[in-house]
């Protein structure tokens, strides 16, 4: 009897044993998914964030893209304008004797000196 008791102790002390080790090992894997979940949670949210950042400077390119073509467009109008009156001051000029004949370098210093306070003192079309 003493070795059927024995065996019998010793099968419980060891079933007793697994059971701690088993349920050590649940509380050890339980907690590493807890923290696990939390660490997904937290990306998540930060992820969100970064969504919300990236729209908006998406959003943002997208209004500086216009503002820079529509900047563009109109630095070639006043380009074209500009052309278009040279051409008609030449055309106006080609046939005229004094139109035709250099003006005085005071007088192109003066004119210089008009146009460049005139527009120091002109607000700038937009």
């Amino acid at each position: 009897m003493d070795t059927s008791f024995s065996f019998r102790t010793m099968a419980i002390g060891l079933l007793l044993v697994a059971l701690i080790v088993a349920g050590r090992l649940a509380f050890y894997f339980h907690s590493s998914a807890v923290k696990a979940g939390e660490q997904v949670k937290q990306q998540e949210k930060t992820l969100a964030q970064q969504s919300g950042l990236i729209s908006t400077l998406q959003a943002q390119d997208r209004k500086n893209r216009a503002l820079a073509a529509e900047q563009q467009h109109r630095e070639q109008q006043l380009r074209q304008q500009g052309e278009r009156y040279q051409r008609a001051l030449r055309e106006a000029l080609k046939n005229d004797k004094c139109g035709n004949s250099p003006m005085p370098a005071a007088v192109v210093e003066l004119l210089q000196q008009n146009a460049a306070s005139t527009s120091a003192n002109r607000p700038v079309a937009p």
